[in-house]
């Protein structure tokens, strides 16, 4: 097995370079490079069954052209990353990595990650690369480039639940008895079945496969079926399915998913929780209200109808109700232990769990688990009067008659030393803490709608437009209208 580690930091690529000697890993050859031209070159080379990379050292301007070149010519990622953000977990959810590392790495961490894809690879029983009886690199290149336009082949793409059960697919795929030849092209993941011709539109011969796989298989399958159109080649067709595939994460496995006329881009979904649906996730957590969360949860995420939002997109949404979680957690000083622990495992279910309802269900119980400790903490008087009255105020920002001595009261301390713990421990007083908020929301209001100053002024705790634009010009040198007209021209100015 080959594997070429990707890593800016000399050391670090060295490290690497022991640690996989030191484990006695199934890897006889090991590359490095320290740029992402030299990691290119060495994938187009090598077509290395095993790939670490350093995700911060490819630049924005690269990252297309990286990205393509790891998916043609590598079967297993490992990525790691200085930076623990969402964002980077999305790059790697969207090169489907066997696992992502947060800097400085743990060695056993990064021991358990190389065992696990060393395994999967040795399982496929052979790579990409040396796939090429037959006419095998043929159909990998039809897959991916439009030399040529096939309209008469069946494209199917045939994926497990579990990316753990991928090898077995392959190899089920390969000894399966098929009625018409079949072309079964392993890739990360999943397995793409080329069928020169099929009776009908391919749907019933699909379902028996299905039906002989789960006889002797617990592990869910989904196969997506590309007719032939008459009209897209291999590779629009294969690129179609793989976007269908994505549907498994509202409608799940146990699937043949076929092409409909309502197919289409995924539709529009705000990804950030409204001031509205935060402000509901604060009162219904210092409720403790396990009903009103669950009524919540299962309204926003069940039920899902074509045309599906973007799974990216639904997964950023729950992150921004952990991040509520977060801030409820801290007010109670659960932040630590098994509830810290249990929070990061589903912090990782959000992330990667393949099924959407899985993951509402695991937040659920979490949120169940979580709101009874939280009760007990309260009732053992371990609750932080800063994070309570801190709580009270986001909650209450917009009102313009809001108080020291309200949020004090929230806090249960008196408004002087309420107005000094502030003080202290944020290092801000009531009153700026309260004008930057309501700056904050009114900057985010001018920029993503086009109310007037006057209905901004109302939303966010100014009592007057022109009290806004002179709190606005003392804090940031220019006048709302101006900030929204520069703001405008920024996003639309080409990049």
């Amino acid at each position: 097995m080959k594997l070429v580690i990707a890593e800016r930091d000399d050391k670090e690529r060295e490290a690497i370079r022991w640690l996989v000697s030191a484990y006695s890993l199934p890897i006889e050859q090991v590359y490095t490079a320290a740029t992402v031209e030299e990691m290119m070159a060495l994938l187009e080379r090598e077509a290395p069954e095993l790939l670490y990379v350093e995700l911060d050292m490819i630049p924005y301007e690269q990252w297309g052209k990286a990205a393509s070149c790891i998916r043609l010519f590598c079967q297993r990622v490992i990525a790691a990353t200085a930076e623990a953000t969402f964002a980077r977990a999305k790059q790697a959810i969207d090169w489907q990595c066997v696992d992502l590392l947060v800097k400085p790495l743990e060695p056993a961490k990064l021991k358990q990650a190389l065992r696990t894809a060393a395994s999967f690879s040795a399982g496929d029983g052979r790579s990409r690369a040396s796939v090429g009886v037959g006419g095998y690199d043929d159909d990998y290149r039809s897959l991916f480039v439009d030399e040529r336009v096939d309209v008469s082949t069946h494209v199917w793409l045939v994926q497990a639940e579990q990316p753990a059960f991928s090898s077995e697919v392959v190899r089920f795929l390969t000894g399966y008895p098929f009625r018409r030849r079949a072309r079964v092209l392993p890739l990360t993941h999943m397995a793409a079945c080329l069928f020169p011709e099929l009776p009908g539109d391919g749907k019933e011969e699909a379902w028996k496969m299905l039906r002989d796989w789960e006889e002797d298989h617990h592990e869910p399958l989904a196969v997506v079926i590309m007719p032939p159109d008459g009209r897209r080649s291999v590779r629009e067709r294969y690129q179609a399915a793989r976007r269908l595939l994505e549907t498994t994460f509202f409608i799940g496995y146990r699937q043949v998913i076929a092409p409909a006329p309502d197919d289409g881009p995924w539709r529009h979904l705000d990804p950030f929780l409204t001031p509205e649906e935060q402000r509901q996730w604060i009162e219904m957590l210092e409720r403790f209200d396990h009903e009103a969360v669950k009524r919540w949860l299962q309204r926003e995420f069940s039920d899902w109808t074509s045309p599906f939002p973007s799974p990216e997109m639904v997964r950023t949404r729950l992150t921004s109700i952990l991040a509520q979680i977060r801030r409820f957690m801290k007010t109670y000083r659960l932040d630590r232990g098994a509830t810290e622990r249990e929070y990061m495992r589903l912090f990782q279910e959000i992330l990667y769990n393949p099924v959407l309802y899985r993951i509402v269900q695991e937040l659920i119980l979490f949120l169940h688990r979580l709101l009874d400790e939280a009760r007990q903490a309260a009732e053992d008087a371990r609750v932080d009067a800063i994070e309570r009255g801190l709580r009270y105020m986001e909650a209450h920002f917009r009102d313009p008659s809001l108080s020291l001595e309200q949020a004090a009261a929230a806090a249960g301390r008196s408004p002087a030393y309420f107005s000094h713990l502030l003080s202290k421990k944020r290092g801000v007083t009531f009153r700026q803490w309260l004008t930057n908020r309501r700056l904050e929301e009114a900057k985010r209001l001018l920029r993503q709608t086009d109310l007037s100053i006057k209905e901004i002024a109302e939303q966010t705790g100014f009592r007057t437009a022109h009290y806004l634009t002179r709190v606005f010009k003392a804090e940031l040198n220019q006048t709302p209208t101006a900030y929204r007209d520069e703001q405008r021209s920024y996003r639309s100015s080409p990049r």
